[in-house]
């Protein structure tokens, strides 16, 4: 396929059918694979479980083979979950997700979940996050929340920690990881931990100026005139040249306005066409609706939130709007 002869809209739209193939396609090798495992054929092909079987001889990851197994597994009792999985409904990790939480409910409570909890459970599922299906599992399931701290201390002298926090606390916790996202703190909660407590004792340990420290007079850049008519300072010079108000000139955008916009719960407020939001929570910056170049100001209202990737976007739009303009 030729994608340099594509428009953006052809490529979006085959890329989507291409999503709605390969969607298709996967519940096609699930049904395979529950037939399989009815079959049990893996045991003629020289291998104790379907799990070898599917890593050893097909060449799934583990992690690739379990998803597959459990959603072919679920398919056996719910054989209309196919479907959900053809439209995207439901991803093979929520099936793995729930497999997960039904042995563990065995093990722990000895009881199962039967054919009607988890049509109820796949409805309540249906097109969410990994992280919201974990919830919905924990609370529908009554998952117990284990409360203990653990370190494991490793030949090189690294530390795994294990650790429960509160809902409170991982909301903190979450909403500061977002908040300095652009330092590149971001890439595991280990990055995101010791940049906060490098903050912390930097500030603890910083030792103070004085609140008014002498300063010394501040000079005064005069231009001398031959005639001895008159002198001016540079700032009425800068005026004569530049007789743009001083509030509108000046780029810098204010702290009280940058902390008004840039809250612990703002978003980016980027939507594409059909009004679908972005919501990024990381990497926002402040940005002028109307462009900085155009004569936009810097108040509240001609400003934005928008994350770096869809700010930088508005921008190759303008100025790629601004080159159409000089060429006509």
């Amino acid at each position: 396929m030729d994608f340099k002869n594509m428009n953006n809209k052809e490529l979006v739209l085959s890329f989507e059918k291409s999503v709605a193939s390969e969607r298709k396609m996967t519940a096609e090798i699930i049904r395979y694979i529950a037939e399989i495992d009815r079959r049990r054929l893996f045991i003629e092909k020289g291998f104790t479980s379907l799990f070898d079987y599917l890593t050893r001889e097909i060449g799934y990851s583990p992690g690739s083979a379990m998803r597959r197994i459990d959603a072919a597994r679920l398919l056996q009792e719910m054989p209309e979950v196919i479907v959900k999985f053809e439209n995207g409904d439901i991803t093979l990790s929520q099936a793995t997700q729930v497999q997960k939480a039904s042995r563990d409910q065995k093990r722990i409570k000895n009881t199962h979940l039967t054919p009607h909890d988890n049509r109820e459970l796949f409805t309540q599922i249906e097109k969410l996050s990994q992280k919201e299906t974990e919830q919905i599992i924990a609370h529908r399931l009554n998952i117990p929340v284990p409360k203990y701290e653990k370190e494991l201390l490793h030949k090189d002298n690294s530390v795994t920690l294990t650790l429960t926090l509160t809902q409170e606390q991982m909301v903190i916790l979450e909403k500061a990881q977002d908040m300095i996202a652009h330092t590149g703190a971001n890439a595991n909660w280990a990055d995101t931990l010791t940049y906060l407590a490098k903050k912390e004792l930097a500030r603890r340990t910083h030792i103070r100026s004085p609140k008014n420290p002498k300063r010394a007079p501040k000079s005064t850049a005069v231009a001398e005139v031959n005639d001895g008519i008159a002198s001016e300072t540079s700032e009425t010079i800068r005026s004569k040249r530049d007789p743009t108000p001083q509030a509108l000139r000046r780029r810098y955008i204010s702290q009280t306005i940058r902390k008004k916009l840039l809250h612990p719960n703002a978003v980016c407020a980027y939507k594409d066409q059909n009004g679908k939001s972005c919501d990024n929570r990381r990497f926002l910056q402040l940005d002028h609706i109307q462009s900085w170049s155009r004569g936009g100001n810097n108040t509240v209202d001609n400003l934005q939130v928008l994350c770096g990737v869809h700010n930088r976007l508005k921008y190759r739009s303008e100025m790629a709007i601004n080159l159409k303009g000089l060429k006509t």
